[in-house]
């Protein structure tokens, strides 16, 4: 967030009057340069000898605040980072007690970036009177050599002063850019970490030459598949079954046995490391991932909710009408709740719906995928932290929001599974059809 916030701010505040008023002063600096050799060459010479010792020293110095400064804005993200974990965590805190610790971690945070800020803050201190030294050696240039050319008959002290004028000329961009080089190098160090933000590749993208594909009809098939996160540890082995057209399937196992991590793959949130999965005989990676998932909805367990009104998160992705959200409402049996609100549908339920409980949350989610209207349906342990009456709610929409649909449901035991439909027992890395435990 300090990239797409405070680094984006810094290039902002580099772009000024003062910043673009330096591309005058590099004009009147080549005009008067010339004016100047014409003149006297000699003593123009001399002077613009101090010039490479002040490009070199600034070199030098740009080099040191440019890291200082990156201290600075690494240390700076995660203070950030601390803050909003800190705010987003306020009840596991206080439910541990750990508020010292918190308050403490903090603090050293907060230390190191005093610290980096100070250690930068020195440089730039530094660096301004330093360049101003230099350039007073110009004007010591032109006060020495121009006395002694005015004694040799050469010159006149008129045009001493009228150098000591032009030495200001030429002198005027390099203490603007002076005075600006804090902010440049602050600046310059944000635009990496912008680039290096806006430079990163996403792994999962279109196909170069997506194939054009119809509604979904038949079936998805996963067909010897093979799933790892890292090269050494496989989550999915050798996985093949059918999720046939307006079929149930359900998935159990035990957790991290890899029931979610299919539904990912379903989705193209990874790749498959080998095998593939079809869409009505299509591989999907040669589907648009837009054509891809807006036949995929999905109800898992942790909801994600906007900070907004209930209508707003009803209507996420879709351009539904007043009646149709109410009719999405009533399906996913939240309408009643809704109504006994004194501002209804554009009640604000809080960031990451704070003000709703769990049953509440989940149905406004089954509300959004009823007005998606996919015709793939993913229940992903979307009871697993409710209690029984919410739950025996939320089993009622689902099973109208399964009604017509092509559904893949994942829980941790076989108890939780209401609706018949065709099981198949999951274990680590392997899938074993359990369709004949129902008759024990």
């Amino acid at each position: 967030m300090v990239v797409l916030t405070s680094d984006i701010n810094m290039l902002q505040n580099l772009i000024s009057a003062n910043s673009l008023g330096l591309l005058g002063e590099m004009l009147s600096f080549v005009f008067v340069l010339i004016i100047m050799l014409a003149n006297n060459w000699a003593l123009t010479v001399m002077v613009l000898a101090t010039f490479p010792l002040l490009f070199w020293t600034n070199f030098q110095y740009t080099k040191r605040i440019r890291a200082a400064y990156r201290k600075v804005r690494t240390s700076a993200g995660k203070m950030n980072n601390e803050i909003q974990e800190t705010l987003t965590s306020v009840e596991l805190i206080k439910s541990f007690a750990t508020e010292n610790q918190t308050e403490q971690d903090f603090n050293q945070l907060n230390v190191d970036n005093r610290d980096s800020q100070i250690e930068a803050t020195k440089l730039g201190a530094v660096f301004s009177p330093v360049i101003d030294d230099i350039n007073y050696l110009g004007t010591v240039i032109i006060l020495g050599f121009g006395a002694w050319q005015v004694m040799q008959g050469a010159f006149t002290v008129g045009s001493i002063v009228a150098y000591l004028s032009y030495l200001a000329i030429l002198q005027a961009p390099v203490r603007q850019l002076t005075s600006l080089i804090q902010r440049i190098q602050q600046a310059v160090v944000s635009y990496e970490r912008i680039e290096a933000l806006t430079a990163t590749v996403p792994t999962i993208t279109d196909p170069a030459n997506p194939v054009d594909v119809a509604p979904f009809h038949q079936a998805v098939v996963l067909d010897q598949v093979d799933f790892n996160y890292s090269d050494d540890v496989p989550v999915l082995k050798n996985v093949s079954f059918e999720l046939p057209h307006e079929k149930v399937i359900a998935l159990v196992g035990s957790s991290g046995a890899g029931k979610t991590t299919i539904t990912k793959l379903i989705e193209r949130f990874y790749d498959v490391t080998s095998g593939k999965i079809t869409f009505d005989g299509t591989d999907i990676k040669q589907m648009r991932l837009k054509d891809l998932r807006q036949q995929i909805g999905v109800v898992s367990q942790d909801v994600t909710l906007l900070d907004g009104t209930i209508r707003d998160n009803i209507n996420y992705g879709s351009k539904a009408t007043e009646d149709q959200i109410w009719q999405a409402a009533e399906a996913a049996k939240i309408a009643d709740f809704i109504r006994s609100l004194p501002d209804g549908l554009d009640a604000q339920i809080g960031e990451r719906g704070i003000r709703l409980s769990g049953g509440q949350k989940q149905r406004i989610a089954i509300a959004r995928v009823f007005l998606k209207d996919a015709p793939i349906l993913i229940l992903d342990e979307a009871t697993a932290a409710l209690d029984n009456e919410s739950e025996r709610f939320i089993q009622q929409s689902f099973d109208r929001l399964m009604q017509e649909r092509t559904s893949l449901v994942i829980a941790h035991r076989l108890s939780t599974i209401q609706t018949p439909m065709r099981f198949w027992l999951w274990n680590t890395v392997r899938l074993w059809n359990a369709a004949h435990m129902l008759s024990c």
